[in-house]
């Protein structure tokens, strides 16, 4: 049996059901992440805050929040969102931000449906923060999600995973060009989009929200017909009633207010590097690798050239791309951020400096990878007399359809058991000891009588000086293949007769670990939308979470 354990469990009764909320360890964690999830403290020469309420007190008092551009910043906001539709609360929030909010922020790729559940995840993660805090601090806290438009690998959000015939398979979005332009400029052609979507939803089981949840899918794509977009449309629908606040960074009025942080960023540009350089080579040395595995001689900035981005270095006094021939003098670059900002994008350096200039942040919400590269930067943020804001670990969430809790209860398994592959090795025992072991070892005689009789037979041929040794060995080796054969059939037949049993080993192990990690690394929420219905995000935000770096199961 199975290493049993018991994790922290709280049943809530939302809306007269009561729902069983567990908490774990965090699973799958580097050790970059265990250390700052257990022991943040011990990081303070990477960071300003520890992830704590004092810290966000501390943050909110130390902090001078009015230099922001807000008129300027709400009126790009609004102008975004009202493409999507700008809910009351949205308007509220908006509002607020004009006067004297805060903000809690994060941010994600525009991925096809979402995206990988932790797109929703870290959305409510936001939502959740920014209402724990307006209520501690006594003051508007106001939710925004950052949309990387400017994220040109699309094949990293061109695809969903869906089960088919009992596998889980990627599913890709068929591009028609592969040209590598920012996600915020890549256009679906119509045909193939729905044609794509369709597919999708066939392969989901029929259930009462299915026609439902695929018209408003298709309706949202109407006018949506960029990544970014259809992912904007989808993240405003789902989070509508939270009044969570969406920009791409991509949004060329957004870049226009970004001018003047531009030009701070050109004219540091020599410095950044040397800083964020330094700073990576002893987060290595801690041991903590090279997140961002960036260069001294890195400018740190994109060029944006009809919708595809080219990343820029200083060479000679110059910011360069020499494959492409790009050349540009300090002069040139402080015109094109002065007069043509949408020409330049941020990368993983200049994005969080970004976002900082443009926003007045209470907490960044970031997932571990995130938070891995953020560790490099705190002397960047120094450099243009600002701190990181406190970095908030994302919550993590494991979803467990009623079928799922069956089979765990079923096997007395816990959700930790199937990531510490507990499940795999116990049905690895439950096929041996139903293998009848004469069976392979009647064929591994046969297969050594075989050979040692060819052997009598090759040495009887030489002594014979009858030059039939290759022929010998090659029928042996179809007698072999045949024997090979024979093994495989049987092995088959044995397995199909304990499929029923293996296939729900199989279950636990697909909705649990996905591609050997988190269920929320892998599936977008569409299945569980098809599921029990778009109110799953509300159930999910009306969940009392704790920020304390664990991670949460949840029964729906």
């Amino acid at each position: 049996m199975c290493r049993r354990y018991y994790p922290q469990e709280n049943l809530i009764n939302r809306g007269g059901k009561i729902v069983r909320v567990e908490q774990y360890t965090q699973p799958f964690a580097s050790s970059f992440y265990k250390r700052y999830l257990e022991d943040a403290g011990s990081l303070s020469s990477f960071f300003h805050y520890e992830w704590n309420q004092t810290a966000l007190n501390t943050r909110f008092q130390e902090t001078d929040f009015s230099n922001h551009k807000r008129s300027e910043l709400v009126n790009v906001l609004t102008k975004y969102m009202s493409k999507f539709g700008i809910s009351t609360k949205s308007a509220i929030h908006l509002k607020e931000l004009e006067n004297n909010g805060i903000v809690v922020i994060g941010g994600q790729q525009a991925g096809l449906l979402s995206g990988p559940l932790y797109s929703i995840h870290k959305a409510i993660s936001v939502i959740t923060l920014a209402k724990q805090q307006r209520e501690l601090l006594g003051v508007p806290v106001v939710p925004v999600f950052w949309i990387a438009g400017e994220d040109h690998d699309i094949d990293e959000i061109n695809h969903v995973y869906i089960e088919r015939g009992r596998k889980l398979q990627k599913v890709v979005y068929p591009e028609p060009l592969r040209i590598k332009k920012m996600a915020s400029e890549t256009t679906f052609d119509t045909d193939l989009i729905n044609a794509y979507l369709e597919e999708i939803f066939q392969s989901l089981p029929e259930t009462l929200y299915t026609k439902e949840l695929f018209q408003k899918v298709k309706s949202l794509l109407e006018n949506n017909l960029t990544y970014s977009d259809f992912f904007a449309a989808l993240m405003n629908d789902l989070f509508r009633e939270e009044g969570l606040l969406l920009i791409d960074a991509a949004y060329k009025p957004f870049r226009k207010l970004e001018s003047d942080y531009f030009q701070q960023m050109v004219k540091n540009s020599s410095h950044l590097a040397k800083l964020v350089f330094e700073n990576e080579m002893v987060f290595e040395r801690e041991g903590f690798g090279t997140p961002i595995q960036t260069k001294e001689n890195a400018a740190n900035l994109f060029y944006v050239e009809n919708g595809e981005r080219f990343l820029l270095e200083r060479k000679d006094d110059k910011f360069v791309h020499e494959s492409k021939g790009i050349s540009f003098s300090e002069e040139e670059m402080l015109n094109i951020a002065k007069n043509y900002p949408e020409k330049l994008s941020n990368n993983v350096v200049t994005r969080p400096i970004m976002q900082e200039m443009v926003f007045p942040v209470l907490s960044f919400i970031g997932g571990p990878g995130e938070i891995a590269y953020w560790g490099t930067l705190k002397t960047a943020f120094e450099l243009f007399d600002m701190k990181m804001p406190v970095i908030m670990p994302r919550l993590s969430i494991t979803i467990v359809n009623s079928k799922t809790q069956n089979l765990l209860e079923k096997f007395s398994f816990t959700v930790q058991d199937v990531w510490e592959g507990a499940v795999e090795n116990t049905k690895l025992q439950y096929i041996n000891e139903r293998r009848n072991g004469k069976v392979t070892e009647l064929i591994e005689t046969i297969q050594e009588e075989l050979a040692a009789k060819y052997k009598e037979l090759e040495t009887l041929l030489e002594k014979e000086d009858l030059k039939l040794v290759p022929l010998v060995n090659k029928n042996l080796g179809f007698h072999e293949k045949q024997l090979i054969f024979i093994q495989n059939a049987i092995e088959d037949t044995f397995l199909g007769k304990l499929d029923a049993s293996i296939h729900r080993y199989d279950r636990l192990t697909m909705e649990l670990t996905p591609n050997g990690g988190l269920q929320e690394r892998t599936y977008t929420p569409l299945q569980l939308l098809n599921e029990v219905g778009v109110n799953l995000i509300q159930n999910l935000l009306e969940i009392p979470y704790e920020f304390n770096g664990k991670h949460y199961s949840v029964l729906v």
